[in-house]
């Protein structure tokens, strides 16, 4: 006996070897699917420790029912009058264990919805504070669709994997190492026809999910792939028909949509192979141990009630581990899913918020860029170069230029979405980077070129950066921006649902929201970014006498392109190529004839540029 445990040792260690030689790689990758999986579902741990006792516990109680069949086997072969006692406490014994195992597992599955329901909840708040919490960097190299569908996939399949391990998996790893001891102290050699069929049966499973891999990977590719073609298909439907290509967004949709399906196909088909395989080997053990049973019980080793115990017990390991080996497939198969959503999880954002920032409770907004250079994501050009420019507090300064210049980016970085490659900005005389960013962007408010509009009611909008304004605070806001002519007009007012991205408003009447939207928000620093570009000459004159209102006694900062909006400004500063040209009043810059925003006035005056 000794001897045989030595042997066995020596097998499965070699066994053990091979495997890592053979996987290594993926090892590792398992290694740390599990770790993420932990890192995913931390808050609930204490309440999944909890739950494997529990399973212990019931898969103990799974042995004492066949046990006790046995001893009634035996009893009944043999039997005598004066053992009718014996026999009803054994049946009495049989009743009870098989309660007391079904009020265990009662107890276990309302731990296990309770935990899914737990994780469920966590998965979804944590990745919502997540994605709001990223830079805009991330958000603009990552497509929408591509972001909403790992999220949802990736919890989805957290769930799944949960509830598989909980009520399948877990429960089987537990019957499988319960029943080896068994069959050792019934007889060894069950044990060693079990053990030599069980890891031949895990080898091949593993050697499956490692061929398999690539494919998953390239699949779980392919559908963020189309996910991120048909949100961007939606979103942008109005050109999508209006130039007449439906066909062939279908067409490149299901061209992503084949693709996937030919790889699907080829890992099922992979599985069924395997499949044969797996259900030839976990035979060939049940059809070993009958056989070796019959022979013991013919020769009077063991009894009938042990045959029947052996089998029993088995059967379920064997038959579970098979069920287990196609769940394990669909395990593999959610791994990739649950590593896209850690992955998202462990996301750094580019802009850290200092610890103890500043949190001033008022600002006088003066701004000051000193030798700021910037590039975006991916790009080799510099955005900003050595970027010099004072932005004065209480007064109106013009961001003017050739497209490209860097005036959009002057305005992000002001409000910190990103920090400079080098150089510093100052707001009061104090480092940006120095703020607490979730409290000085309280004081700041823009209205851009394309305003962003949520679907709910005109209300709601106004009211996105301060959602306990009362009505008449909203209504003001709405006169100022001169809003209310229009919002008068909507069927419900201010209760009108506007539409997905405001689809249902005109575009002046998007821009003058987003004006009312600032100034509810009764900002210190204001930002115009391109607010009447796209407009017609009526809107733009109602928005240019929105402007005139609300720029008293704030610092105003203005990027255009029609120079006829900026001529009141208190300071202009012309950027080219990421450079500030030039600076001054307009009066002082209209009246040098080589600047470069004299150039633009001339071209605007011809018609040549906007």
């Amino acid at each position: 006996m000794k001897l045989l445990i030595i042997y066995l040792g020596k097998k499965i260690r070699i066994m053990k070897d091979i495997l890592r030689k053979k996987s290594n790689k993926s090892a590792i990758k398992m290694r740390d699917f599990w770790l993420k999986l932990m890192k995913l579902v931390k808050p609930s741990l204490r309440q999944i420790k909890y739950l494997v006792f529990i399973i212990l516990v019931s898969e103990l109680l799974q042995f004492v029912a066949p046990y006790i069949l046995k001893k009634i086997i035996d009893l009944i072969t043999n039997f005598h009058k004066e053992e009718i006692n014996l026999l009803l406490v054994l049946l009495g014994s049989m009743l009870a264990s098989n309660l007391i195992a079904s009020f265990v597992d009662y107890l276990a599955d309302r731990k296990i919805f309770s935990i899914l329901a737990e994780v469920e909840f966590n998965l979804f708040v944590n990745a919502q504070k997540k994605i709001v919490d990223l830079s805009l960097a991330y958000h603009e190299k990552e497509n929408t669709g591509n972001k909403i569908i790992k999220i949802q996939r990736g919890i989805d399949k957290v769930i799944e994997l949960l509830g598989n391990v909980f009520w399948e998996v877990g429960p089987t790893i537990i019957q499988v190492i319960f029943t080896a001891i068994i069959l050792f102290f019934v007889d060894w050699r069950f044990g060693l026809i079990f053990l030599i069929f069980v890891p031949i049966f895990i080898k091949m499973t593993a050697d499956l999910n490692k061929q398999i891999h690539p494919y998953r990977k390239n699949r779980h590719d392919l559908q963020e792939e189309a996910a991120g073609r048909m949100a961007e298909t939606i979103i942008n439907i109005n050109t999508v028909k209006s130039f007449v290509q439906e066909e062939r967004e279908i067409n490149d949709h299901t061209k992503i949509r084949n693709l996937i399906k030919n790889n699907t196909l080829y890992e099922f088909f992979k599985m069924l192979n395997y499949n044969y395989g797996r259900s030839t080997v976990i035979t060939l053990g049940r059809i070993s141990i009958l056989f070796y049973g019959a022979y013991l019980v013919w020769q009077g080793n063991i009894t009938i009630g042990s045959l029947v115990f052996i089998i029993t017990i088995t059967e379920k390991a064997l038959i579970s581990l098979f069920r287990i080996s196609r769940l394990y497939d669909r395990i593999m198969d959610s791994s990739e899913a649950v590593v896209r959503l850690s992955d998202l999880n462990q996301e750094e954002s580019d802009i850290i918020n200092p610890v103890n920032g500043l949190k001033p409770k008022s600002i006088i907004g003066k701004i000051n860029f000193q030798n700021v250079s910037f590039s975006y994501h991916d790009s080799k050009i510099k955005a900003l170069t050595k970027i010099n420019l004072k932005i004065n507090p209480g007064c109106i300064t013009a961001l003017v230029g050739p497209s490209g210049g860097g005036k959009t980016t002057v305005a992000r970085m002001i409000y910190r979405h990103y920090d400079p490659s080098s150089g510093k900005i100052l707001l009061d005389d104090k480092n940006l980077k120095d703020y607490d960013f979730y409290h000085f962007r309280k004081f700041i408010a823009i209205v851009p070129q394309e305003v962003e509009i949520f679907n709910n009611s005109v209300k709601k909008n106004i009211a996105y950066g301060k959602p306990e304004a009362s009505q008449r605070e909203i209504e003001a806001a709405a006169r100022i921006a001169n809003a209310e002519e229009f919002i008068a007009k909507l069927k419900y007012g201010y209760a009108t649902k506007v539409g997905e991205r405001g689809i249902k408003l005109s575009g002046g009447q998007r821009q003058r929201i987003g004006i009312a939207r600032a100034v509810l928000a009764n900002p210190r620093i204001l930002i115009f970014d391109e607010a009447t570009s796209n407009l017609d000459s009526y809107s733009e004159r109602l928005i240019q006498q929105a402007l005139e209102k609300i720029c008293k006694g704030r610092t105003v900062i203005i990027i255009a392109h029609r120079l006829s909006t900026i001529k009141k400004a208190d300071k202009i500063i012309v950027l080219e190529n990421g450079m500030v040209a030039e600076e001054g009043s307009h009066y002082e810059l209209s009246r040098t004839d080589d600047s470069l925003y004299y150039k633009l006035l001339k071209l605007q005056a011809m018609g040549d540029v906007e």
